[in-house]
């Protein structure tokens, strides 16, 4: 049987099941979901990325999004590999989670200002509000809240490879961002008349999936249904994990031909 619209599950829905064994992600989701200026600034990089630029989204579904998928590598990376917040014995994994949440959450809010050094007005923006969200998951630990906030500030700095990520959180957070790739996502510059081998190349991205590796610890498989979507793979997904030095022998990343192909291009496409 069916669900029914209002029983289907949302993905606001879907990142709140994931938390459910992790109270502080718990806490600062619903501190992100309800708040005013996140909100606004989701809609207004959105605005930025889309309206202004013919870019892909980068509001808040994209940041949904990034966050599932980081927590999802997160966790399947524990199983092979510590957090560096674990490691460090500034924290636990729970602790690792909160990083990667906020960082996936809030890396592209520097959008509003524009796509040029976004990674670093991420960093500024994103301070404030941090600080006020960890008064909520630590209010009686200052120490913490201190420790966490640095954390998240280097995940968001590092999630677009100008800069190294140093932590094993850093590094999911970057490569969360890479995994939304499907072409649901490219579909906006393509339709908007950007055509080139990137948004062809995205457009042939049917879908991402993490589970256990078989060499490695943790296997993502990307499935497409054009050849074109080697570029996408390579370009953006694989320099990012090859840019975190922490995680690269711990990720298979393979590329699956769908049964389905899609033939993007049709007979002739004028290029000037």
């Amino acid at each position: 049987m069916k669900k029914s619209p209002k029983q289907r599950s949302t993905l606001k829905d879907r990142v709140r099941r994931i938390f459910k064994t992790n109270k502080l992600c718990q806490i600062a989701f619903e501190e992100l979901e309800n708040d005013i200026e996140v909100q606004t600034m989701l809609e207004d990089g959105n605005r930025m990325a889309i309206d202004r630029m013919g870019y892909s989204d980068h509001g808040h579904t994209h940041s949904l999004i990034v966050t599932m998928n980081g927590i999802r590598l997160l966790r399947q990376l524990t199983k092979g590999i510590q957090p560096t917040i674990v490691e460090e014995e500034t924290g636990d994994e729970h602790d690792a989670e909160l990083v990667v949440t906020l960082g996936c959450y809030l890396h592209d809010i520097g959008m509003v200002i524009g796509r040029t050094n976004h990674d670093e007005f991420s960093v500024v923006l994103a301070r404030p509000i941090i600080e006020r969200i960890l008064t909520k998951v630590y209010p009686d630990n200052r120490h913490k809240q201190v420790h966490i906030r640095n954390h998240i500030l280097h995940a968001i700095y590092c999630h677009d490879r100008v800069s190294k990520p140093m932590t094993v959180e850093a590094g999911v957070v970057g490569i969360a961002d890479a995994l939304d790739m499907t072409k649901g996502r490219a579909r906006i510059p393509f339709e908007a008349g950007s055509v080139n081998i990137h948004s062809t190349s995205a457009r042939a991205i049917e879908n991402v999936r993490i589970r256990k590796g078989e060499s490695k610890t943790v296997r993502i498989e990307v499935t497409m249904n054009n050849a074109s979507g080697i570029f996408q793979i390579q370009e953006l997904l694989e320099e990012k994990i090859r840019n975190a030095k922490a995680l690269v022998d711990h990720i298979e990343l393979y590329a699956i031909m769908s049964p389905r192909e899609d033939v993007i291009i049709k007979e002739e496409l004028r290029v000037l």
